[in-house]
């Protein structure tokens, strides 16, 4: 980043001194031929208002040059440079004033019908034009009349104060760029410097963020464009911290309340125990397991004993109240490993994954005496509850769903025998 950071300030640098010494530069040029543009400009506007006296005062005196002698007289005082009026006229001896023809700059004169008295540079004496030049020509006028018209032609000389003028302008410029280049370099280096140091700060903010440190701000000691790139990234950064909270505590709500969703799909509203598809997706798994590492793996099913004579004799609420109490009973005597759900009605189902046959019947043994002797005559007199219970332990079965069968015919075996006792597929049975 530091690398980066020396390249950005070389470069910023170089352009700022760059880019102010090229207006510099072209100031410099550009400003002493616009001012001699402005010079040439008012001595063609001094030659004409010279020239046009000179024609006025030639009708004055000679009324007209529609003779050819008049038209040549007239060409010769302004080929030979002979002004015009005399040379005892004031506005002859103004500041500035030049011949009103020369070698680089003269005039071309035409009379109103276009035909040419003085030639210029460009055209010959008698040359009859047409009105599109006469419309770019400056008109003479006396009296209100157009007498003639006046073309310019060349560049006009400029006097030697005029010169020395534009030439001190020049060197003044001059001195200028040079003032301006001694200032300018430690300039673009403090402003290259400055505008590093604030790009450096965003560049290190935006780098954290990126890394996950969302909450950054910079400093802000200016009041130019990075100053206000500043404010705006703060801003900014304000506002995504804002939203990102508040992302996140939607995002929780959204996992609660789809753990919430998912918890009562897969649970039974009446016991809060597991249902009877969570069960099969669940007890699947663990089969398979159970056959891949060839652990013992028991299913238990069990039944409250003449459960449809308790809702009868005490009703279906006081059953409700036995079958929770039977899921409290069955939920404290198992690990958080085995697998416990309500299959439908009075059914409950039991997977016991590492679980010896042995070891199942003792388990399940013990919970139906817990059920037998557990206070019922608290929820109603003379009320009694017992389970009968069926264990299946052959794992040699592709399918836990044959387990289930087996299971539910060692239960069947149990309500026959008398109820309230355990049968085990391969165990001898145990009664209370």
């Amino acid at each position: 980043m530091q690398k980066a950071m020396n390249s950005l300030k070389t470069k910023l640098i170089v352009a700022l001194i760059g880019s102010n010494l090229l207006v510099i530069i072209l100031f410099a040029l550009i400003t002493p031929w616009k001012v001699q543009q402005r010079f040439i400009e008012s001595a063609k506007q001094v030659h004409y208002q010279n020239f046009a006296r000179m024609i006025e005062r030639y009708i004055d005196q000679k009324h007209s040059w529609n003779t050819d002698a008049d038209a040549a007289r007239l060409a010769r005082i302004a080929q030979h440079n002979r002004p015009w009026p005399p040379a005892n006229d004031p506005e002859a001896r103004k500041p500035g004033s030049q011949p009103l023809n020369g070698p680089s700059f003269q005039f071309a004169l035409f009379d109103p019908s276009g035909r040419n008295i003085i030639g210029g540079k460009t055209y010959q004496p008698g040359e009859q034009v047409d009105q599109q030049t006469l419309a770019d020509a400056d008109p003479i006028t006396i009296n209100h009349e157009v007498v003639a018209y006046v073309l310019p032609s060349g560049t006009p000389p400029l006097t030697r104060t005029d010169t020395t003028y534009l030439n001190t302008l020049k060197e003044s410029l001059l001195y200028a760029t040079g003032l301006s280049l001694l200032i300018l370099i430690p300039f673009g280096f403090w402003e290259g410097n400055k505008l590093v140091r604030s790009l450096k700060q965003l560049t290190t903010a935006v780098e954290k963020m990126s890394a996950g440190n969302l909450e950054q701000q910079v400093d802000i000691n200016t009041r130019d464009e990075t100053g206000r790139l500043g404010q705006a990234f703060n801003n900014m950064n304000t506002r995504l911290v804002e939203a990102y909270k508040q992302l996140e505590e939607s995002h929780a709500t959204i996992v609660k309340q789809a753990e919430e969703l998912k918890e009562l799909s897969i649970r039974d509203s009446l016991t809060g125990l597991y249902n009877r598809r969570f069960f099969n997706e669940e007890v699947d798994r663990l089969h398979q397991e159970a056959l891949l590492y060839q652990r013992p793996f028991c299913i238990v099913l069990g039944d409250v004993d003449h459960f449809k004579k308790i809702n009868d004799r005490f009703s279906h609420a006081t059953g409700d109240q036995v079958l929770q109490q039977v899921a409290e009973i069955l939920n404290s005597s198992l690990r958080d490993s085995d697998v416990l759900a309500r299959y439908g009605g009075e059914e409950m189902v039991i997977a016991l994954p590492g679980t010896t046959p042995a070891a199942a019947q003792e388990l399940i043994e013990r919970i139906r005496s817990r059920i037998e002797h557990h206070p019922w005559h608290e929820i109603a007199e003379q009320l009694t509850v017992t389970m009968s219970f069926g264990i299946c332990d052959e794992l040699d079965q592709q399918h836990f769903e044959h387990m289930l069968v087996l299971a539910d015919e060692q239960l069947y075996l149990a309500k026959n025998a008398g109820r309230n006792q355990v049968r085990c597929l391969r165990l001898k049975q145990l009664t209370h």
